[in-house]
């Protein structure tokens, strides 16, 4: 695989690596992957998850983009009022045109994490050009079902207890560390700006444009995810096809350890692979 730094945008300020596979292998014909930020985290993502995934895809003959939005890593930031524009979805554009202009491809595939989740969502809906997207912890709601597996279903779980016995008794060293697995619990289930309904309607814009969807959830959103929860809040029933959910329920929002980014990895690998597999040999 070959890994190219690109600068693009229309101020030049914009900077993303551009991972491509051996020709040997290259998937002709298949769209580019965009992995967008995760918070403020620079584009190899965190604990280097961005950079897997990439390599992952390269393997199978599929080229990806890391791309670093407007002032954060090594991009720049824009200038100019950006009063009511997304700055994901201008640097989303920029970046695919820019890959249009490059490689000829012009389908892509959106790929987040937590608040790049809720970009690579606002990006799909207004680009026509994406044709896929992989949400990684990205926007959910509360139902009933979620207070009655949260609130009720947790006391009979042997890890409430367990958990219990270890704040209860351990309390000074756990503090800090609570107080940021509640905050992100507590601050990831709704799009900043984002109605329920109004989620419904773009995911189901996106199902009438044969949009490829892999939803992926972790142990960070503690019981709020699962196939269940996601036909509760979107009205949505997970197939293998179009639409599809996994819940990783040992793997921690950041994916923390190897063997959960490597499974995170084989599954966003696996899906691709799936959805957008070559129609023909690859000439030699």
């Amino acid at each position: 695989m070959k890994q190219q730094v690109c600068n693009f945008g229309n101020e030049g300020h914009l900077l993303g690596i551009l991972t491509t596979p051996d020709d040997d292998v290259r998937v002709p014909d298949a769209p580019i992957a965009l992995i967008l930020n995760a918070g403020i985290v620079h584009r190899v993502g965190p604990f280097r998850l961005n950079v897997d995934i990439a390599r992952h895809l390269a393997e199978l003959g599929y080229s990806t983009l890391r791309l670093d939005l407007s002032g954060l890593g090594d991009s720049g930031p824009r200038t100019g009022k950006l009063e009511l524009e997304n700055r994901a979805e201008l640097d989303a554009a920029d970046a695919m045109t820019f890959l249009q202009q490059e490689t000829g491809v012009g389908r892509f595939v959106i790929v987040g994490l937590c608040s790049g989740a809720y970009n690579a969502h606002c990006v799909a809906v207004k680009d026509q050009r994406v044709i896929g997207a992989v949400f990684m912890d990205g926007i959910v709601f509360r139902t009933v079902g979620y207070f009655l597996r949260h609130h009720v279903g947790r006391v009979f779980r042997p890890r409430f207890w367990r958990n219990a016995f270890k704040r209860r008794f351990n309390r000074p060293a756990r503090a800090g560390s609570e107080a940021g697995g509640n905050a992100l619990a507590e601050s990831e289930f709704f799009g900043d700006g984002l109605s329920k309904d109004q989620v419904i309607n773009d995911l189901t814009g996106l199902m009438d444009r044969g949009v490829q969807m892999l939803f992926l959830y972790t142990d960070g959103y503690d019981d709020i995810c699962g196939r269940s929860q996601f036909r509760e809040m979107y009205g949505l029933r997970p197939d293998n096809g179009q639409l599809q959910v996994e819940y990783f329920p040992k793997s921690e929002h950041t994916f923390r350890l190897t063997e959960n980014r490597r499974a995170a990895c084989e599954r966003v690998s696996s899906w691709f692979q799936s959805r957008f597999e070559a129609t023909e040999p690859v000439a030699s």
